[in-house]
């Protein structure tokens, strides 16, 4: 026989309600990411709306500044969003995209001031 993972012993006392423990504990789980993803909704924009503006900034750099798509993604960013997605673009890798200067940044934070709501 082998121990059961919830309650330890060697065999199961009581399986059903080990079982039923696991089942509970996995759904707790699942809950957990997802108030993860709503508090970020909280605090910001979504995560993917992150990802879709990196996306374009790294494609295309500050001429991506001038579309209406990302002029929108950029003015859903909380303040905090704006300094990480700065950092992220002042260290990209060369085999990725090239880092973003000190004057690039600059540009973002500017439009990002008359844009935010």
């Amino acid at each position: 026989m082998t121990e059961c993972p919830t309650c330890g012993a060697d065999p199961c006392v009581n399986p059903s309600f080990c079982r039923a423990c696991r089942e509970a504990d996995q759904r707790k789980t699942h809950k957990s990411r997802w108030y993860v993803y709503d508090r970020a909704q909280l605090d910001g924009t979504p995560q993917p709306t992150v990802e879709a503006l990196m996306f374009s900034l790294r494609s295309r750099g500050t001429s991506a500044l001038e579309e209406s798509s990302t002029k929108r993604r950029l003015s859903e960013l909380s303040e905090q969003q704006l300094h990480e997605i700065c950092g992220r673009l002042q260290r990209l890798k060369p085999a990725i995209a090239r880092a973003w200067t000190s004057d690039e940044i600059i540009v973002l934070v500017d439009t990002w001031n008359k844009h935010h709501a």
